[in-house]
């Protein structure tokens, strides 16, 4: 089973729409990794319509500004591999969000081999570095709360 389409995937779910949810990555490669991911099993970015496509950026600023907000930075990359020859491992679609702060790597680009690195983990690879689920719990809360505070509210 695809692990986006696992109902657990829940537990993780920060922010949500109609067709998407954000959610906090189990095994973060820095603090605030956090993904976008669609409800359905949706494989490739150009296979979403033009209603989802604006819901999939709507959804993907929203989360962005609650991760900025939760973890104190106004720095992000984001990335979305398409498949196998760009470094997609999981076929459904999702959009890596990962907050940035000055000095959280020895050089800013290499945010990008961890992602990749992370990515050839299969996600049920006991090898796979992860949050516990009370971290887990603590964050996804954090996030809940950032995303109810008025000023964020769209």
């Amino acid at each position: 089973m695809c692990p986006f389409c696992n109902p657990t995937i829940l537990e993780c779910v920060f922010l949500e729409s109609q067709n998407f949810l954000a959610i906090y990555n189990i095994a973060p490669v820095l603090p605030g990794h956090a993904l976008v991911i669609p409800r359905d099993h949706i494989t490739s970015f150009i296979d979403l319509n033009r209603q989802q496509r604006a819901e999939f950026l709507d959804i993907t600023t929203h989360a962005v500004r609650i991760l900025l907000k939760a973890f104190n930075t106004d720095a992000f990359d984001m990335s979305v591999q398409e498949k196998p020859e760009a470094g997609q491992t999981i076929e459904h679609l999702h959009l890596h969000i990962v907050p940035r702060v000055k000095g959280d790597l020895p050089d800013p680009g290499d945010w990008y081999p961890l992602i990749h690195k992370s990515d050839q983990m299969v996600m049920d690879d006991k090898s796979l570095k992860r949050l516990s689920k009370k971290d887990l719990q603590i964050i996804v809360k954090k996030l809940r709360d950032v995303a109810a505070s008025p000023e964020l509210r769209e």
